[in-house]
């Protein structure tokens, strides 16, 4: 494949990251994985060099020697010489996701990694499922915490937590708005100003 392989290996993809598992250790794992396929590829044949070799002269019952030229093989690229072609990718990582968090992690290869700020700058919209404990605190706010306080939670109920989760949902909604408003503005006085 060589240096082609590697021009082929190009945009953006997602990953199913598990809970328990660092999003940085995923992206290498990924990393090994491409280049252990680009360097597994059949590489080309060695060149040939000419070399200036003794040998007897030929049709010459004398023992006596003289230069003949060759062709050998160069190993100067053989892959047990120089290595293995690739060793390293720049592979870009388009969000974080918690040790805890499971999801979709986007990664971006060669130019693609290019296209994870515009991916970012469009804002999309992006789908949470959170998953809670009610009536116990930790000291680190995950499950695996140590228990810092306990306490009953009857007091909760669907309505009351429909009604708060309506409110937040209310704000993020109305900053989205005043958020968008504001970027309106800002290009149309950029536009007025040019």
């Amino acid at each position: 494949m060589g240096s082609s392989g590697l021009a082929r290996l190009q945009g953006l993809f997602a990953v199913y990251k598990p809970p328990g598992l660092k999003w940085l250790h995923l992206r290498e794992t990924v990393e090994l994985q491409l280049l252990k396929g680009l360097n597994a590829q059949q590489p080309p044949a060695p060149d040939q060099r000419v070399r200036f070799l003794l040998g007897p002269v030929e049709g010459s019952e004398e023992k006596k020697l003289t230069l003949r030229a060759t062709n050998v093989p160069s190993l100067t690229t053989h892959r047990l010489v120089r290595g293995p072609a690739f060793t390293n990718l720049k592979i870009g990582v388009g969000h974080r996701l918690d040790v805890q968090a499971s999801g979709v992690l986007v990664l971006a290869v060669g130019h693609g990694r290019s296209l994870l700020t515009d991916m970012y700058d469009a804002h999309l919209t992006k789908d949470y499922t959170v998953r809670g404990l009610l009536g116990k605190a930790t000291d680190n706010f995950c499950e695996d915490g140590r228990l810092i306080e306990k306490t009953t939670y009857d007091h909760v109920t669907r309505e009351r937590l429909d009604r708060i989760l309506a409110v937040i949902q209310g704000s993020h909604q109305k900053a989205l708005v005043i958020g968008a408003v504001y970027a309106r503005d800002a290009a149309a006085a950029e536009e007025a100003g040019a």
